[in-house]
Formats: C-alpha cells, sequence, structure tokens
C-alpha cells in the first residue's frame, strides 16, 4: 500500500521535433483511460480480468494514484464489489488494492467498518494512519473499538499515536479501551498528539 507521494518531473510541453508524440494531457488521459479498465477488470468477478488487472495495476508508478485517484463516483457504484473482493480475496493482492480504492474515495458506511477494523488489529498493517483517517470521517460507526485502539496507543510510529487521539477527540463517548487509550497518550511527548489529547477533554 502506497503512503508517500513520489512524483516524476515532466514536462508540461509537447516534444519538439516528434509529430507524432502526443502532448502530456493526451498521455495522461490514455493513463487515466487505462486505469478505469484495470479498475473495471477488477471488479469484474471474473478470476481473470481480476488477475490481469493486478498486474497493471502493481505496475504503476508508486505514488501514481495519489496523483490520479479514482474516481469516487466509479468507485462509489463498484463498492460493494469491492467489499466483496476484499472478504474474498479471490487472488493474492485483492485485499490491499480493495482497500486503497475505497481510501481514495472516502467512502466509509457499515459495509467497510470490515475493512477498517481488520486493519486496526493486524500488527502488520502498512497503512493504519489511512485507516485511522477513514475512521475520523465516520466515528459514529467505531464507538465499539476502543480495544483495537488501546495497543496503537503504544506504537513506535508518532503519525499513528496521534491518529488514536484524534479518533478519540471526535468521538462523542468513550469506552473503556478508549479511555485507557487516551492515559496513555497523555504522557506522550509528541507535540501533535498531545493537540488532540486535549482536545478530549470533557467527552464522555
Amino acid at each position: 500500500m502506497r503512503t508517500g507521494r513520489e512524483r516524476r518531473a515532466t514536462s508540461a510541453l509537447p516534444c519538439i521535433g516528434r509529430p507524432h508524440s502526443a502532448t502530456l494531457g493526451d498521455r495522461v488521459t490514455s493513463v487515466l483511460i487505462k486505469d478505469q479498465q484495470a479498475f473495471l477488470d477488477f471488479v469484474s468477478g471474473e478470476r481473470s480480468r481480476i488477475e490481469n488487472a493486478l498486474k497493471e495495476l502493481e505496475a504503476r508508478e508508486r505514488g501514481h494514484f495519489e496523483d490520479h485517484p479514482m474516481s469516487p463516483k466509479l468507485v462509489k457504484a463498484h463498492l460493494s464489489a469491492l467489499v466483496a473482493l476484499w472478504h474474498r480475496n479471490p487472488v493474492e493482492g485483492c485485499r490491499d488494492w480493495a482497500f486503497q480504492f475505497v481510501a481514495d474515495a472516502r467512502v466509509v458506511d457499515p459495509s467497510v467498518k470490515p475493512l477498517i477494523t481488520s486493519a486496526l488489529a493486524d500488527k502488520s498493517c502498512t497503512y493504519l494512519p489511512t485507516a485511522l483517517y477513514l475512521m475520523s470521517t465516520r466515528t459514529d460507526l467505531f464507538a465499539d473499538v476502543g480495544e483495537l485502539l488501546l495497543p496503537l496507543a503504544s506504537s513506535p510510529d508518532r503519525e499513528v499515536r496521534w491518529r488514536v487521539a484524534y479518533v478519540i477527540s471526535k468521538m462523542k463517548t468513550l469506552d473503556t479501551g478508549m479511555r485507557q487509550a487516551l492515559r496513555i497518550l497523555r504522557d506522550d511527548k509528541d507535540h501533535t498528539t498531545q493537540v488532540y489529547v486535549e482536545a478530549c477533554k470533557g467527552i464522555a
């Protein structure tokens, strides 16, 4: 799962002396069309098309979908297929890509909750900050996940810790696990974490 933005420098001008070369805009349009086709193959439900889609998606440069995210409208239209792919994982890699497309489109509803809670429970998850960000957009769906947040309050990754504090600060009420996590976070030396710990004051 890609978390950083890595861009290649490109000229905005067409290549002089190459009359058959596409302009940058044409090349980008061509890439985006290929992205859309790969996405549609991915959600097709057909194993051979899913396998081909994964090859296409993995061939993209690191950071590609941060610069050229899939259309949220398209992702929402195929949300049930993405969630089903995540649950079935018919081909290795489906789960990560299903999560990535959902995250890029910032879609959070009850059907997406298992994707996020599973990420929180996975000690090897590489995109915890993204999962926590998604939680913070619909905290009403996650009022019962304190036990999953508790171990993350001691994460060696400062971004994970301050995002846990941020999620808790957005809650209307705190369960036992969240209160325990907050007690740990109060001793955190990170400034950003303390900003959100302070924001938790007054929550019932």
